[in-house]
């Protein structure tokens, strides 16, 4: 349900990155589900040693309260983080309402950033 329901943010970020992007996850408290890329993370976990996909949505949970406390704590909410390694680049969005997303793109992605983060929360009904 939530693929088809997102399925604009998924064509917005391939409209941006092209054949970089590799996954699109959206995760809340209680769970998370691939909108884009689960082929791809499947292969990736099989050949790299990897923490659980249960680990790796506590610690997207973990991220997105903390984002939300220091939203409330220095009155600036927190709309994104971007993690860069030597092979990808991991972007997280926060839309709001305890809601996030995680969005993979390959170390061949050349894309402007703060761009891609304000079409892609203005894609999902917030006014960025």
């Amino acid at each position: 349900m939530s693929v088809t329901k997102y399925q604009g943010l998924v064509e917005c970020l391939r409209g941006r990155v092209g054949e970089s992007l590799l996954t699109v996850t959206r995760f809340t408290d209680e769970e998370s589900e691939f909108l884009y890329g689960e082929e791809w993370f499947e292969r990736f976990v099989a050949e790299v040693d990897t923490r659980s996909p249960e680990k790796m949505h506590q610690d997207a949970v973990y991220n997105l309260r903390q984002a939300e406390v220091s939203g409330k704590l220095y009155g600036s909410r927190v709309r994104s983080e971007v993690r860069i390694t030597e092979d990808r680049i991991g972007i997280a969005l926060y839309p709001g309402d305890s809601v996030g997303f995680h969005v993979l793109l390959d170390d061949e992605a050349s894309v402007d950033v703060p761009g891609l983060v304000d079409e892609a929360l203005a894609e999902l009904g917030e006014s960025a």
